[in-house]
C-alpha cells in the first residue's frame, strides 16, 4: 500500500512538473506589452537595453530587482518601479532626470541635471541647447557622477540658481551663465541681455521678478541693455 501511494505522489509530481514546464515556456506567459510611465528624454527602446530587457521572453523568468539595478545605472533615470500585470505586461514607472545646462569641459559639453547629476558628454555644440555653465573649473566629470566643488556652498548657490531659472520659465531663454573669479554671478539672455547677479542671493525672487523684466523689454523691442539686479530694491535697466 506504501508503495502505491509512493507511486501515485511520483506520478503526480511528475504531471505537476510537465504542466509547471509547458506553462512556463508557452507563449501565453511571454513579455508582449511593456508600458512606460514618467517617461520624457528616453524612449522604448532606451529603456530595453538599460534594464536588459527582452520582449517574448517569459514573464516570470525576469528578476524586477536586476532590472531595476540596471535602470538606475542609466544616468538619466532617477528612480524606477516595475510591476508584473499577468499575463503577459510589464509597467515600468520612471522619474527622469532632466538636462539643465552644460559645462564647457576638456573641448567637450557635459549635460548635467537638477542636482548637478552629470548626465551625458556631447562633443559638438550643434548639439547642445541648454544655457553653458562658464567660469567655474570642475574636474574629474564623469557621467552618472554629482559634480564637485571645494566650496560647496557655492555649488549649492549656483545650482539653486539654476533650478530658479526653470522655475521661473526663463532657463530656455538664457544662453549663459558665467562665474568670474570672484564668484560674481552674470546671466547672458538669448536676446543679448546681461543680468548682474553679484554674489547670487534671493534667486529665487530675483529670478521670478527677471521673468518679468525681460517680458517687459520684449514687449518694447528692447533686446539690449543690462539689467542690474546685485542690491536690494528695484532692479537698474540701463542700455549698453
Amino acid at each position: 500500500m506504501k508503495k502505491i501511494h509512493k507511486i501515485l505522489l511520483l506520478l503526480l509530481v511528475l504531471i505537476v512538473s510537465i504542466f509547471g514546464y509547458i506553462f512556463m515556456k508557452t507563449d501565453f506567459l511571454c513579455l508582449k506589452e511593456l508600458e512606460i510611465i514618467g517617461q520624457v528624454k528616453l524612449n522604448k527602446e532606451d529603456i530595453l537595453n538599460s534594464g536588459k530587457i527582452e520582449m517574448n521572453k517569459n514573464i516570470y523568468m525576469y528578476n524586477l530587482k536586476d532590472i531595476k539595478n540596471n535602470l538606475l545605472k542609466n544616468p538619466y533615470i532617477k528612480d524606477v518601479n516595475i510591476k508584473i500585470k499577468f499575463p503577459n505586461k510589464m509597467i515600468i514607472d520612471l522619474a527622469e532626470r532632466v538636462d539643465m545646462c552644460a559645462i564647457p569641459y576638456m573641448g567637450s559639453y557635459v549635460l548635467i541635471s537638477e542636482e548637478g547629476t552629470v548626465l551625458k558628454v556631447e562633443e559638438d555644440i550643434k548639439n547642445v541647447d541648454k544655457a553653458l555653465l562658464t567660469g567655474i573649473n570642475f574636474k574629474n566629470l564623469k557621467v552618472g557622477e554629482k559634480i564637485k566643488l571645494d566650496d560647496s556652498d557655492f555649488l549649492a548657490k549656483i545650482l539653486d540658481l539654476i533650478n530658479s531659472c526653470n522655475n521661473a520659465n526663463i532657463l530656455s531663454n538664457i544662453s549663459e551663465i558665467n562665474v568670474d573669479k570672484n564668484k560674481n554671478i552674470r546671466l547672458y539672455t538669448i536676446q543679448g541681455i546681461e543680468v548682474l547677479l553679484g554674489k547670487g542671493e534671493d534667486v529665487q525672487y530675483k529670478m521670478l521678478a527677471l521673468n518679468k523684466i525681460l517680458i517687459d523689454l520684449y514687449t518694447r523691442n528692447i533686446s539690449k541693455g543690462i539689467v542690474d539686479m546685485r542690491y536690494k530694491g528695484y532692479p537698474v535697466y540701463r542700455p549698453e
